[in-house]
This record gives C-alpha cells, sequence and structure tokens, in this order.
C-alpha cells in the first residue's frame, strides 16, 4: 500500500471523468489533480484510500503536446474551469470519452456501437 507524503513519478495513463489524471503505483490508481494524459510528473500522495489515492504534482517532467498556458490568474482558486490547463480540443475529446466510458458501462458496449452507429 501507498502512504501519505511519500513521493514518485509517474507516468500519467488516462484521464478521469473530472480530467484529473490518473496514473498506477504497484496496481493501485493514483488521481492526480491537473496532469494530462501521456505527462511524466512527479507528486507527493496526499490522501491514502482503501483501494485508490490521491496525489498531488510537485514538477511537470515531461509535458503533454495539449498543455496549454493558463490566463487565468485566479485559475487554482476559482474551480469554475478546472481543465484551463488542457488545450480546447484535447478537452472536447476527453468529454467525449467521458460519455462514452458512461454510456458504454450502462447500457453494455454492445448497445453502445449500435447508438453510435444511429448518430
Amino acid at each position: 500500500m501507498l502512504n501519505k507524503n511519500e513521493q514518485y513519478t509517474v507516468t500519467i495513463v488516462d484521464n478521469g471523468f473530472q480530467g484529473e489524471g490518473i496514473a498506477k503505483i504497484d496496481g493501485i490508481t493514483v488521481f492526480i489533480d491537473q496532469a494530462i494524459k501521456g505527462e511524466k510528473v512527479k507528486i507527493r500522495i496526499v490522501k491514502v484510500m482503501s483501494n485508490f489515492c490521491y496525489g498531488k504534482i510537485l514538477e511537470v517532467l515531461e509535458k503533454s503536446e495539449h498543455r496549454a498556458e493558463i490566463d487565468c490568474d485566479k485559475y487554482k482558486q476559482c474551480g469554475g474551469c478546472d481543465l484551463r490547463h488542457i488545450e480546447y480540443e484535447e478537452t472536447l475529446r476527453i468529454k467525449q470519452q467521458t460519455v462514452q466510458n458512461c454510456l458504454r458501462k450502462s447500457v453494455g458496449a454492445h448497445d453502445c456501437a449500435r447508438l453510435r452507429s444511429m448518430a
């Protein structure tokens, strides 16, 4: 099990339904706010749950090609635009993937493919 305040270097393997980065450490899922799929980041574990953890970025070692410059000085405090660090086109792709994953889970993969062909 991972422990709070431990530091790791991880590669982000996916983005979650709220845009957070997802990494795996020894088979344990770690959710990392403001991380983007494909990035390599140094993190600190900030919260440990029974079967997953939350991490905080200490340093971005390899940036995603989709990382955008933040153009709002209140971005980290406000929370109103939590994907502003990602290029707009990529946020659309992440949101579309999230909807598809939710549909796939709720109606099954076969029915989801049928629904997609009807669109």
